[in-house]
């Protein structure tokens, strides 16, 4: 669910806007930017797909619901449980857990999203 935004300040919700300003078009802004927890669900586990643990399988990445905090496994990861978290919980905003370049994606827009920097 897309929203207009009113001003470039209100891009920015809960330390995360949308990565592109173009995308999906001019002065559109993800609805679900406003689901972040504020102050942000610690990761967990921070470094390993439960799941996967669980059921002995493996991952390829990390992504941490920015909704509750779990860790699961990426989209190119054999059982997909970011995208299960999503379906299950209703919970759309991820960030990337494995390192290098902050980024998250919203599930229900399907739209990338970047932290905040100011």
């Amino acid at each position: 669910m897309w929203r207009h935004a009113q001003t470039l300040r209100e891009l920015a919700v809960n330390g995360w806007h949308e990565a592109y300003n173009d995308y999906p078009g001019p002065d559109v802004m993800c609805g679900h930017l406003y689901m972040i927890a504020v102050p942000p669900a610690p990761a967990d586990p921070p470094a390993a797909c439960q799941a996967c643990l669980d059921e002995g399988t493996t991952w390829v990445e990390l992504r941490r619901c920015l909704v509750c905090g779990q860790t699961r496994c990426c989209e190119s990861s054999p059982r997909r449980h970011t995208l299960s978290h999503f379906e299950r919980t209703g919970h759309p905003v991820v960030a990337n857990q494995s390192g290098g370049e902050p980024w998250g994606w919203c599930f229900a827009d399907g739209m990338p999203l970047t932290p905040d920097r100011s």
